[in-house]
């Protein structure tokens, strides 16, 4: 018969850090979020957009979104 072991405790979680630290290679900062504006179309508009890479080349230039 087999068995599982479940490891439980109350470790806390380690703290959330703005860096990337590189063992032997030094630290790296994370960027920074900053808002987007999305293009405003209106509700239920169809529109063209341009396909690209391999999948474009396989199937033509252009797809239909909303």
């Amino acid at each position: 018969m087999s068995s599982v072991k479940i490891v439980t405790g109350t470790v806390e979680a380690p703290a959330a850090k703005n860096y990337a630290d590189i063992k032997g290679q030094g630290k790296i900062p994370y960027a920074k979020t900053t808002d987007e504006k999305t293009p405003s179309i209106g509700e239920g508009t169809m529109f063209k957009g341009k396909k690209r890479g391999m999948g474009a080349a396989e199937r033509g230039g252009k797809y239909s979104s909303c």
